[in-house]
């Protein structure tokens, strides 16, 4: 599949099978806090939209849910900031869905919300994750030691973060 057949659109109602697949496989799960057999419910409440100002969209190819990403922004003294998640099917990972997600993600934080923080954290041995956030210019900030419990072992998570470059973030 070309990447360029992949479109971005607001998520739906209907794209919750879409993300279920995606959520119920073995990287998916590897790569976040997702437990295995997650029921449909479940998956779909955790997708929903928790505010107002929350974004979540899909890459849509031909009908087919092929990779989605959230943004949640904060509230109050932290309302210049916002977390997110994305995923992206196995079946195209590695074909530029999650950089056309993860470039939405930030155009929507840069020029319609004024958020001048985006943050998240990946497990440390994440190297295609790492790789796409710093490509869009997030930076490792610190790191959690023992942060999770995956596969029997305690695992670390680099807390990673991206200010506005256009200098309306103070560092």
């Amino acid at each position: 599949m070309m990447d360029s057949e992949a479109k971005i659109r607001a998520m739906r109602d209907t794209d919750a099978s879409g993300i279920f697949e995606i959520y119920n496989q073995p990287s998916f799960r590897f790569g976040t806090l997702a437990l295995p057999y997650e029921s449909f419910e479940t998956v779909r409440k955790w997708a929903e939209p928790r505010s107002p100002r929350d974004l979540h969209l899909v890459a849509d190819w031909g009908g087919r849910v092929v990779g989605a990403a959230a943004l949640r922004p904060f509230y109050g003294r932290r309302a210049h900031a916002a977390e997110f998640w994305i995923a992206v099917h196995d079946d195209i990972a590695g074909k530029g869905v999650g950089s056309r997600l993860l470039a939405a993600i930030i155009d929507t934080s840069d020029n319609w919300l004024n958020v001048t923080r985006i943050e998240m954290t990946v497990f440390t041995d994440n190297a295609h994750a790492i790789a796409l956030y710093e490509k869009f210019g997030f930076t490792i900030e610190g790191t959690h030691r023992a942060a999770s419990f995956r596969n029997g072992t305690l695992v670390d998570a680099h807390c990673m973060a991206r200010l506005r470059p256009d200098g309306s973030a103070h560092t």
